[in-house]
């Protein structure tokens, strides 16, 4: 079993291995803003657009060992299963995160599936056991979800008001309660402007999630 966790963005990463299986996680980590040196004798793909890019760093050469230290995740994903199991125990005694692909067994994380709508994130493992079927549940989720991104965001701007005005978490939670009954997505249709929490609850007040 892995413990599902969110980490920020940023953060710098070795991927062993340049090719096909090396360019999904590329682009995977790139849109999260990570630091991503490739060291692999050979690239293609992806890897080599994002190299003339210099988006990514580029060790032309095959993985030594020593390589994984200073990075915060290790990622082996060369042809190799004795190559991925020297990386994965390197990484490991370092106390590296690495991920071995399509290897949950060498690996200390995994990568989910997932969907973003603005600050709203949903990620579906199926803890390495079916991992192909991870990305259909994803996009089941989707379906339901879509449009929750700017419920959230209106639900983020309600908190800061109920925070400046309101004290006592017993309060607090219940207006935060109030936000939830009055229903999605019609909460999020042209909330008040104000600042003012007395706007806001009468704003609450006249949402109507019979018509939604």
């Amino acid at each position: 079993m892995f413990l599902p966790l969110f980490f920020k963005s940023g953060f710098s990463c070795l991927i062993a291995g340049g090719g096909q299986v090396a360019s999904h996680k590329v682009g995977i980590l790139l849109e999260a803003a990570c630091n991503i040196t490739i060291v692999s004798p050979e690239i293609s793909g992806m890897v080599a657009e994002e190299v003339q890019k210099q988006s990514v760093r580029w060790l032309e050469r095959e993985y030594a060992e020593g390589d994984c230290e200073g990075y915060q995740l290790v990622i082996a994903a060369t042809p190799f299963r004795e190559v991925n199991r020297r990386i994965s125990e390197e990484a490991f005694k370092s106390g590296i995160p690495v991920n071995v692909v399509d290897d949950p067994e060498l690996s200390t994380v995994i990568f989910p599936a997932i969907w973003r709508d603005r600050t709203l994130s949903i990620a579906v493992s199926t803890g390495g056991a079916a991992p192909f079927m991870a990305a259909e549940i994803r996009s089941l989720l989707a379906r339901y979800a879509r449009g929750m991104g700017q419920w959230i965001e209106t639900g983020a701007r309600f908190r800061e008001i109920v925070k400046k005005e309101v004290t006592g978490a017993e309060n607090r939670n219940r207006l935060y309660r109030k936000f939830l009954d009055a229903g999605f997505p019609g909460v999020s249709d042209d909330p008040p402007e104000s600042f003012n929490l007395q706007d806001w609850l009468s704003w609450l007040e006249n949402t109507d999630k019979s018509e939604k």
